[in-house]
């Protein structure tokens, strides 16, 4: 008699999830040839052979406001979800981040499911939202964390936590292996302004404006990243008549490690980016804006000094974060400048980066995460 065919069920809500969930499944299917995929992500895990159910665009806004406008919809996905793992029963599940939906998610299918529920990439509970704990220990089996200092929050409450490593440093390793940082007789300035419409809208104009500044004064080359997901004619309307690149990110295409790389000067979303740009060594500052409400509501639930992941990894601030009223052109530019005119400025940055690969160094961390979760299907 034939086994049952394995089943995984994995949950990405933005696109970073997407990206490193991808590279997941990819090692799983190495080690189960054999096993299927379902889920919700995006067109990274859908390149991976993996069943999408619901794309994350579906259920991934930014800020409380966002979040309550579109409430109906995320409601009829979580919905349907539910029912999906109901009728289809998968041998595990698989949750990556994006805590406001998984962890609900978890708690509706725990009613029913007696299977084992992974998280893979910890939201950042020990940052805000801490209470979210208790979920976690009531309806997670696992907890595999990418920053090693997670392993005593979790260990604190009694919770099985594995240290795996950052799956972002075999991906950078692996691109920077193969490609080679090219050389310019202009500055070049890269424009991160996230990978949400909401964000782009929201930061990218005072970008624009700060970069048309540089471009005017010292002939920059002014590069903006515009991820796949969002329209180029949001970005065009934006920009308008100015003379930027538009760099379109596609799955799996590197533009934007190669536009971070080949930058002498980032200005990057707060998120995954900011790690980006650290550990492929290119000097940055960190922005963020949002509506008046989302940032009252988010200053009362954070409980660390910084927003940006390097500088809270680094225990200082190593990179300038720009929130809010601080996010405006004259302290970009000044610190823009400084980045670019300042040497020993910018090496004692990059110098720090440097540590900051050592936090987080594991050997083969998608591997590692790739092992544990096989490790419930044999």
């Amino acid at each position: 008699m034939q086994n049952k065919e394995k089943k995984i069920f994995i949950v990405a809500g933005e696109t970073s999830g997407d990206t490193h969930s991808s590279n997941l499944v990819k090692h799983i299917k190495e080690i189960l040839p054999t096993i299927k995929f379902s889920g919700i992500g995006g067109s990274y895990l859908q390149n991976e052979g993996v069943d999408l159910i619901h794309n994350y665009e579906e259920i991934n806004y930014i800020g409380f406001s966002s979040v309550i406008k579109n409430l109906p919809k995320i409601k009829k996905v979580l919905a349907d979800t539910v029912n999906y793992i109901k009728k289809t029963g998968p041998d595990v599940i698989i949750l990556v981040d994006f805590p406001g939906f998984n962890l609900k998610l978890a708690e509706k299918i725990r009613k029913f499911y007696d299977g084992k529920i992974v998280y893979y990439i910890s939201p950042q509970l020990w940052a805000w939202h801490k209470s979210r704990i208790k979920k976690v220990k009531q309806f997670i089996d696992r907890m595999l964390v990418v920053f090693p200092f997670e392993v005593d929050f979790y260990r604190k409450e009694n919770i099985k936590v594995d240290f795996v490593g950052h799956p972002l440093i075999e991906r950078i390793d692996d691109y920077l292996k193969k490609n080679k940082r090219v050389e310019s007789t202009k500055f070049r300035i890269g424009l991160l302004p996230g990978s949400r419409m909401e964000e782009v809208q929201k930061i990218l104009p005072l970008l624009a404006d700060v970069a048309d500044k540089f471009q005017k004064e010292i002939g920059a080359e002014i590069n903006v990243l515009c991820p796949d997901n969002i329209k180029i004619d949001i970005y065009k309307k934006i920009i308008r008549d100015r003379n930027f690149n538009l760099i379109r990110s596609l799955t799996g295409d590197n533009s934007n490690y190669k536009l971070i790389q080949n930058s002498e000067l980032l200005f990057t979303k707060s998120g995954t980016s900011t790690l980006e740009c650290a550990l492929i060594g290119s000097p940055f500052c960190v922005v963020y804006n949002t509506t008046p409400f989302n940032y009252f509501i988010g200053k009362k639930l954070i409980k660390v000094d910084h927003i940006a992941i390097v500088n809270i990894l680094a225990g200082k601030k190593i990179v300038k974060e720009f929130i809010q009223k601080d996010f405006n052109e004259n302290n970009l530019h000044f610190e823009g400048m400084k980045i670019l005119t300042n040497e020993n400025y910018r090496n004692q940055m990059i110098d720090s980066f440097k540590n900051l690969r050592n936090i987080l160094t594991q050997s083969q961390p998608t591997v590692n995460a790739a092992d544990i979760i096989c490790s419930y299907l044999k």
